[in-house]
């Protein structure tokens, strides 16, 4: 069986190196794509506003950043009639007027784009005569750079004649005749090419809906997958009796599942082609962050209760409220590197967030004083443990049964089954009586025999208390005795004082009520009355002439 769990943890973490490992196109995060939105808005808002530039054009390709950005919003609107305007389509190495036209150029450029391309807007010229010191040919300019599997490919624009004489700038036809081997690379494929004309072209968080239906029967066919996985793994591992079957089904169907599910997901992503769009929201890795962690939450608590388990089974029963806390603790760390993780993932820069939470926590720690103080009592009260989950206690004024210790308070349940929570700072620096450790019950009261009783009677009354004491097995006759205590105001007192040998207060409340009613037979049989405290108030009345006097 550990053979069997040991294959199942080493095939997920290979799995998950894949997942990390396996992506070649390295795709800008969604805080940069972010940051790149919000660029390309503000340098089309800039470009509305102001006075043209050079030479007046139906299509505004005076300059290399006016032109790209009349493509861009071409390809925006799915008009690659008009993106085809913005192609140098002469001297191509192929028959493209055979093979493809111009708008078909277009949309596998803007196919391309998509996928591959991220264009700084602000480095790209805005001048009639291009960039001067790139490094290029004076009539070609750079706009970004490809990497693929056969290297790096530049995308260029040109200025070329317009036929009137001006010059004009349009994608290089160096560019365009390199986008039918891109398009086999960065394209959608015979697959995507046919669903994408299918299904109406929206885009919904750089998914494209053709892209949303295919990846939905993706999880499909995994969640089929996981589940076939799961249940063989449930049934070959609940043969084993050592387990827990309630517990390992939760676990394998919970969480184990949604993880294969997640994986496998991210082996096929790329059947749909997404977007750099796209690809930065999967990039996030919101999904397997979240199934990794609901994973490591079920694998604490799996080893949390075989610990306990194995401590109970060794006598350590008290250490066992130990676990609660511990496993608390590390759930929180988990979901820590979860968070900082993600963020990573976004394109926030971590290191300075840690700094910023070093900072902040010292903060933090001097505002949450008191919650340190918890925090340290709790510990406290685990170590030294004066009362244990399940104790009947005395704190303070409140008596009650202790239902949890937590990190921050502990909670008694009161004789009125009220929750009183007591912050541990408190609990453990103040006195605490454990009844429930108490090895017996004392039960003390008074007999008060009237002043007309016989000392003989009296003797009688000791003699058989102390028989019945020694005669009950519930009650210690080594530490229990009945005395003559004194000469009261109104009473001869004796004292009882007797240990009843239970730990539990309702046994406790039946054996002293045995005890009352022995008594309560002793005292009649020996013919003698026991008596409550009373006072008599003697009225004198006054003579009339004495009252008619102060009247």
């Amino acid at each position: 069986m550990k053979k069997i769990l040991n294959c199942l943890l080493v095939s997920l973490c290979l799995c998950y190196s894949v997942v990390l490992f396996a992506d070649d196109i390295v795709s800008p995060t969604v805080k940069e794509l972010a940051e790149k939105q919000g660029q390309e808005e503000a340098v089309l808002k800039k470009l509305s506003e102001a006075q043209p530039t050079g030479i007046t054009d139906e299509y505004n390709r005076a300059t290399p950043r006016s032109s790209l950005l009349g493509l861009i919003l071409a390809i925006k609107e799915k008009d690659y009639q008009r993106a085809a305007n913005y192609l140098d389509l002469r001297n191509l190495p192929f028959t493209a007027e055979k093979e493809l036209d111009g708008p078909q150029l277009a949309r596998k450029l803007s196919i391309i784009g998509s996928r591959a391309m991220v264009i700084d807007l602000d480095s790209i010229s805005d001048h009639p005569r291009g960039h001067k010191n790139d490094g290029l040919p004076v009539y070609r300019d750079r706009i970004t750079t490809i990497k693929t599997r056969n290297g790096p490919v530049d995308i260029l624009m040109q200025r070329v004649p317009r036929g009137d004489g001006e010059f004009i700038w349009k994608i290089s036809n160096a560019t365009v005749a390199q986008i039918p081997e891109l398009d086999h690379e960065f394209g959608y494929g015979f697959i995507g090419d046919k669903l994408s004309l299918l299904f109406p072209q929206r885009v919904f968080l750089g998914f494209e809906l053709w892209q949303v239906i295919m990846l939905a029967g993706i999880v499909m066919v995994g969640f089929i997958a996981a589940y076939i996985l799961t249940t063989l793994a449930v049934k070959v591992l609940q043969k084993n009796q050592r387990f827990n079957k309630q517990r390992l089904q939760k676990f394998i169907v919970g969480p184990l599942r949604f993880l294969i599910l997640v994986i496998f997901v991210r082996l096929t992503f790329d059947l749909i082609s997404p977007s750099i769009a796209a690809r930065a929201i999967f990039e996030a890795r919101t999904l397997l962050i979240i199934a990794i962690y609901w994973v490591s939450l079920g694998v604490v608590d799996v080893v949390i209760y075989r610990l306990a388990d194995h401590m109970r089974k060794n006598g350590q029963k008290d250490a066992v409220v130990l676990l609660k806390p511990a496993s608390t603790g590390i759930k929180i760390i988990i979901a820590l590197i979860a968070v900082i993780s993600w963020l990573d993932n976004l394109g926030y820069e971590v290191t300075t967030i840690i700094a910023g939470l070093g900072v902040g926590g010292i903060a933090v720690a001097l505002a949450a004083q008191k919650s340190l103080e918890n925090l340290i009592g709790s510990i406290m009260i685990y170590a030294s443990q004066p009362v244990r989950v399940g104790d009947f206690c005395q704190f303070g004024k409140y008596q009650g049964t202790v239902e949890e210790i937590g990190l921050r308070s502990t909670q008694l349940r009161t004789l009125a089954r009220t929750i009183v929570h007591v912050p541990n700072a408190l609990f453990a620096s103040a006195e605490i009586e454990n009844f429930t450790q108490r090895d017996k019950i004392l039960y003390r009261t008074r007999l008060r025999l009237d002043y007309e009783v016989s000392p003989d009677r009296i003797r009688r009354v000791l003699e058989d208390i102390r028989r019945m004491i020694d005669e009950q097995d519930f009650i210690d006759e080594e530490d229990s005795r009945v005395r003559f205590l004194e000469f009261g105001e109104y009473a001869q007192e004796l004292e009882l004082f007797v240990y009843i040998k239970t730990r539990q207060f309702t046994e406790y409340l039946e054996y002293r009520e045995q005890v009352n009613l022995l008594v309560r037979d002793i005292i009649e049989s020996a013919g003698v009355k026991l008596i409550i405290p009373a006072r008599t108030s003697y009225i004198k009345e006054l003579p009339d002439d004495m009252n008619a006097s102060e009247g």
